[in-house]
């Protein structure tokens, strides 16, 4: 079973380029970690305002690594200090592999 946490960011308005940069560096974040299976930074096609994190993870261990991680911390902080991002929701599902 591997297990999707999604992050959904609205940019503020004149910003969404330089949170798009921003969070890309999440990619190092999950690469360095056990268990990150992937973990894709991409804006929404029907709004160039919202940002989608998504990391699939092998358990709920890795996933919580992720989330409690210090690399995770310092985008997050750097995302607030330079006032790029008005709104942030997170959510999760479980994902069932097929034999």
């Amino acid at each position: 079973m591997s297990i999707i946490h999604r992050m959904t960011v609205r940019a503020r308005h004149d910003r969404s380029n330089r949170l798009g940069q921003c969070l890309a560096r999440l990619h190092e974040v999950g690469r360095d970690l056990p268990g990150c299976e992937r973990l894709r930074v991409f804006p929404l096609r029907t709004d160039p305002l919202i940002w989608l994190v998504e990391g699939q993870w092998r358990s709920a261990a890795a996933r919580d690594a992720f989330l409690g991680s210090e690399g995770l911390r310092r985008v997050l902080a750097q995302a607030i200090d330079e006032g790029l991002f008005t709104h942030l929701e997170c959510g999760m599902e479980l994902q069932q592999q097929v034999a």
